[in-house]
């Protein structure tokens, strides 16, 4: 099997782009003649929904949710990888975490950084942006307010899937599995790389408001990666961001006083505060334990391979 790893960056990059496209194509057509059989929803009903929307029209919304996640990011990132490399999971930086304190560490600087990101976008959300940012931001935060309603546990699990492990697994291997892997062979450093696919990361997240956090997020993410040679890092960090605002939702519907912290926008002061402690406390340990990825990990082939190649007139991954 010829692998795209033997091909140049520009060729490489090419294909991943036509798989994504195709995957995403796919996703459009497969949604449009299958979801009006199956459930009677029109493609154009989905999206305009609300906490007080019929729940088939919610249900079928977040399936589609969940399926364009699948279609966009993870199975093309799988595949590509799987076509690039003998080793798809190590291609995709699917290895354990150099330490086992850096997967918890992961989730302690997202815990931390969470309520410091929220207060950011909520003092965005106090510039006017115009009517019509306005009123899709509306419009995206019922959306999600209607997913969040989880009156069960069987409704709890299928949202938590669909919103949590799935994005946290398909963006991971999407941006930083990938997107930062094609970025670092062009650059000497992590600095640029990072910052790239932090500014993809936000601007497919199409959330005015949300914009500056989401990229911060982004890097947060990258960093984790690149502190701890584990992608599984990453996607725990990111689990952990989507997971928890799936789990207090649920935990609202028999708390009164988790549902009035829910209800209430304004990200108290003192949490801010605490947040930063536990980000800065948390950031400091992981760089005390950190297990980096190495200078050459963006490379196609390990050097023993290339040496390998050269006393060989065979090419090991054409056969």
């Amino acid at each position: 099997m010829k692998y795209f790893r033997t091909y140049p960056w520009g060729l490489q990059l090419l294909l991943f782009l036509l798989m994504s496209f195709t995957f995403l194509s796919a996703a459009g057509v497969i949604i449009s003649s299958l979801l009006p059989k199956l459930t009677g929803i029109m493609p154009s009903q989905l999206g305009k929904i609300g906490p007080d929307s019929p729940a088939a029209l919610v249900s079928s919304t977040l399936i589609v949710e969940g399926a364009s996640n699948l279609f966009i990011f993870l199975l093309p990132a799988f595949l590509f990888a799987y076509l690039t490399h003998p080793q798809p999971g190590q291609y995709l930086g699917l290895r354990a975490p150099g330490k086992s304190i850096q997967l918890l560490l992961a989730i302690l600087i997202m815990l931390g950084a969470m309520p410091v990101l929220e207060a950011l976008s909520g003092l965005i959300s106090l510039i006017n942006f115009g009517p019509k940012v306005k009123a899709d931001q509306k419009a995206n935060e019922e959306m999600f307010a209607a997913f969040l309603n989880v009156p069960s546990f069987t409704s709890f699990i299928r949202v938590f899937v669909i919103l949590a492990i799935v994005p946290a697994l398909g963006e991971e291997m999407f941006f930083r599995g990938i997107l930062l892997r094609f970025a670092k062979k062009k650059s000497v450093s992590m600095v640029y790389p990072i910052l790239f696919t932090a500014i993809v990361f936000a601007f497919i997240h199409a959330n005015v408001y949300g914009l500056v956090s989401i990229f911060l997020a982004g890097v947060l993410l990258a960093v984790i990666y690149n502190l701890t040679g584990s992608l599984w890092c990453s996607i725990l960090a990111h689990l952990f961001f989507n997971g928890s605002q799936v789990i207090l939702s649920y935990a609202s519907n028999n708390n009164g006083t988790v549902k009035k912290a829910m209800d209430n926008t304004d990200i108290p002061w003192y949490l801010v505060a605490c947040g930063a402690v536990v980000f800065s406390v948390s950031f400091y340990l992981l760089l005390k334990n950190k297990t980096p990825l190495p200078s050459d990990w963006a490379e196609d082939f390990k050097r023993s391979e290339l040496a390998d190649q050269t006393g060989s007139n065979s090419n090991p991954d054409s056969q």
